[in-house]
């Protein structure tokens, strides 16, 4: 098993979070909650600091999203199709995302952040469209902070059913990082299904 010392959580927690954070907002598959959960964790215990871990995921999330929203910018609606082309997932939350925003406006972009599918495909499209550049970096930054702020805080809540947890992964041999590979693997499959879904037959076709 893969083996960490206990004082790495300290000492890479924050470079952690915000690495974990950037590379799942720029759409690689790996989940971002387990961390933050874990982090939080440490947070309770005095490990770490809330500050320096929610700073670490705003930043990470905020440069993720840079990227999505100025290539929408640059790309307009051929980066849109060229996203929707990759899968039946993509294509449908794009459309969601496009539906809401027109009923809702711009608040859309905090609350995307809490809804599976949408967070990633929010900041390309909301690129393509004529929101000003301030008001989506504020709802932006609005939905990271509560978003981040949930999970460290839940793992801070539950610090000690997760140090228990821990101690019984150590126990049969596992580590904190092994329970973030089985995560990450998991989410992968996740990811490679929905990609693979189907898009629904056009009857009219």
């Amino acid at each position: 098993m893969i083996q960490i010392p206990p004082s790495a959580i300290v000492q890479w927690g924050g470079a952690a979070v915000f690495a974990n954070v950037l590379l799942t907002r720029l759409g690689v598959p790996v989940p971002s909650a387990p961390l933050l959960v874990l982090a939080g964790s440490a947070v309770a215990s005095g490990r770490l600091s809330f500050a320096h871990v929610l700073f670490a995921a705003l930043c990470g999330a905020l440069l993720g999203d840079s990227v999505w929203f100025s290539a929408g910018r640059i790309y307009g609606r051929r980066l849109v199709a060229a996203l929707s082309r990759r899968s039946y997932a993509v294509d449908s939350g794009m459309r969601t995302t496009g539906e809401l925003f027109e009923r809702h406006g711009a608040p859309i972009v905090a609350v995307s952040k809490f809804v599976p599918g949408l967070g990633l495909v929010t900041p390309p499209l909301m690129g393509t469209t004529q929101i000003a550049a301030l008001a989506f970096f504020f709802w932006d930054t609005a939905g990271i902070a509560a978003w981040a702020s949930f999970w460290i805080l839940g793992g801070a809540l539950f610090e000690r059913q997760l140090h228990i947890a821990v101690l019984a992964l150590e126990s049969h041999g596992a580590t904190v990082v092994d329970l973030l590979v089985a995560a990450a693997l998991l989410y992968c499959v996740y990811r490679l299904m929905r990609r693979r879904q189907p898009r629904p037959r056009n009857r009219n076709g």
